[in-house]
């Protein structure tokens, strides 16, 4: 990452974290988890519209996220795209947004897929991108999967109408926020198969088993109240 587009970066993680410090009871688990060199692809499951502003503290380096709905916020989009955060708005970048992840993994910077909509049709809600399994088809660096959640009662549940297009909303308002980072995984069973779509399917169900695992932890054997 260019230096200028480091500061902006750190700026946006900075402000970032002084929101969580003065707004949030934030606790994480497994930070020690993250590997300290090269590529990874963090990856979470989809709770909040406020998931990506939580997962970019939990890591010292960069990481180029791949951004859906923060990029219709007026004036935020253009700071964002400047941090090289990576577009999965705009309809017309679309065929992009796996290229350009795999540019950075090459170059060795690691990327953060925010879960909002499959990459191929921003109109359906789901929880993970497919595209996190074509990108690491693509590019097998280390998955580093992260389980988000926090207590109903803090969670804003409304609709929320962008453009013709009614999208359902989950944002984190106040207290406690939780993050349980699990140890990096990589899948050579899916590497050499031949029907590449099915592979992908296969595995993006594995990494949200995955997830599911570390969202039950934290509920069982950490705490959540």
């Amino acid at each position: 990452m260019r230096l200028w587009k480091r500061i902006i970066y750190n700026t946006i993680r900075t402000v970032l974290r002084l929101n969580l410090s003065f707004f949030y009871d934030f606790h994480v688990w497994g930070r020690e988890n993250i590997p300290s060199e090269g590529p990874k692809i963090f990856c979470s499951n989809h709770f909040s519209s406020s998931d990506p502003g939580f997962v970019i503290t939990l890591m010292k380096e960069p990481v180029h996220m791949i951004i859906g709905s923060a990029f219709g916020i007026p004036g935020l989009a253009g700071i964002l795209r400047a941090g090289e955060q990576i577009d999965a708005y705009d309809e017309s970048v679309r065929d992009r947004i796996i290229p350009e992840a795999l540019g950075y993994l090459r170059k060795g910077e690691s990327v953060y897929i925010f879960p909002e909509g499959d990459i191929g049709d921003q109109h359906q809600l789901r929880k993970f991108y497919t595209g996190i399994a074509r990108i690491y088809l693509e590019c097998p660096v280390p998955v580093v999967p992260i389980g988000l959640i926090s207590p109903r009662r803090n969670v804003s549940d409304k609709d929320v109408k962008v453009g013709e297009v009614l999208y359902h909303q989950l944002r984190v308002v106040s207290r406690n926020y939780y993050a349980n980072i699990g140890p990096p995984r990589t899948f050579p069973q899916y590497h050499s198969r031949e029907d590449r779509k099915e592979a992908a399917r296969e595995l993006t169900e594995e990494i949200k088993g995955i997830i599911a695992d570390l969202i039950d932890d934290i509920k069982h054997n950490k705490f959540w109240s």
